[in-house]
């Protein structure tokens, strides 16, 4: 898992809980005081309706990208662990999940293979057929299938 919010970038080790739907929470849980220094310094400048772009990373892998405004921001201490909690109520998102359900976009579809015609025999030659194959009818046939998916097999 991972975060940016604001101006701060969480990593999976410091992430307790992220849930999505109409708004995004992110509560993040840090044991050592000095990256909670870290933390608070940019924590600090953060505002109740404050405007923010965000960069979420679910465990399962799925991206989500978007805006949206700054609802609550709470942050805590107790006995040595330190924590935080932010808000925000999504504008817009753009996700990966979205892209697959919507399709590729502007990718050309595959030009359909082409298909050699099906070669037409004479009547005739048919009806003459009855007799033994000539090395030369084996030259005539081979020269009627090149270009086929025939051709293509292994003798």
């Amino acid at each position: 898992m991972y975060a940016k919010l604001c101006s701060i970038e969480i990593l999976s080790s410091y992430i307790k809980q992220v849930s999505v739907g109409d708004m995004l929470t992110v509560q993040a849980l840090i044991t050592n005081p000095l990256d909670w220094q870290h933390f608070y310094e940019k924590i600090s400048t953060i505002r109740q309706g404050d405007r923010t772009d965000f960069t979420v990373v679910t465990q399962e892998g799925d991206r989500l990208v978007g805006t949206g405004d700054i609802v609550e921001m709470e942050k805590w201490s107790n006995r040595g662990q330190y924590g935080f909690k932010i808000k925000i109520n999504i504008r817009k998102q753009k996700s990966l999940t979205d892209r697959r359900i919507r399709g590729p976009g502007k990718v050309k579809a595959p030009a359909p293979a082409s298909v050699p015609e099906p070669v037409q025999v004479p009547a005739p030659q048919i009806a003459s057929m009855t007799a033994a194959i000539t090395p030369q009818d084996m030259a005539t046939f081979k020269e009627m299938l090149k270009g086929s998916l025939t051709m293509d097999m292994a003798t």
